[in-house]
């Protein structure tokens, strides 16, 4: 007997597979965006981090070199921080909350470096700061987007329970 986590679809419905996949692709944009204005937003207040090269460039250059870095960022977090948080086990608590925020730094920095047209840099102290108001920013807008995703709530109780 097969168990289907779905039931079908009714006529001129869409099926929930699709509508919890468009939900998450919806997500992943607004938290992008959210961290792009962010980005954009402490490159203008903050002297250290630069979005423009030095000769001056347009608003859509500005704006595409923010997105571009917070998209590489974004990336760079979620395949380095896994990693990361393997090897970085031993490492006592105290320590790793104070290395996170350097980590990220780095994240941010290495992000605005790889833009391809070179319009992207921070300062390194900066690049900390800018990182953790990103990250916040980001994590904020996750977490008010997935408190009414039913999906998101029966994820969080199949992981309470393989913890028992």
């Amino acid at each position: 007997m097969r168990l289907h986590f779905f039931p079908p679809a009714l006529p001129g419905e869409t099926p929930r597979q699709w509508r919890s996949l468009g939900a998450a692709v919806l997500r992943v944009l607004a938290v992008w965006l959210v961290s792009t204005l962010t980005l954009l937003v402490l490159a203008g207040l903050l002297p250290d981090v630069r979005l423009q090269s030095s000769d001056g460039d347009s608003a859509t250059f500005i704006a595409s070199t923010a997105a571009i870095g917070a998209a590489v960022f974004g990336l760079l977090g979620a395949v380095v921080w896994p990693v990361l948080v393997r090897a970085l086990l031993l490492v006592p608590a105290l320590v790793l909350g104070t290395l996170v925020f350097f980590l990220n730094g780095s994240l941010l920095w290495l992000a605005l470096s790889l833009v391809p047209y070179g319009g992207g840099s921070a300062d390194p102290g900066t690049a900390v700061v800018v990182a953790a108001a990103m990250s916040a920013a980001s994590s904020a807008t996750g977490t008010a987007l997935a408190v009414r995703d039913d999906g998101a709530y029966r994820r969080r109780l199949a992981r309470l329970a393989d913890r028992r």
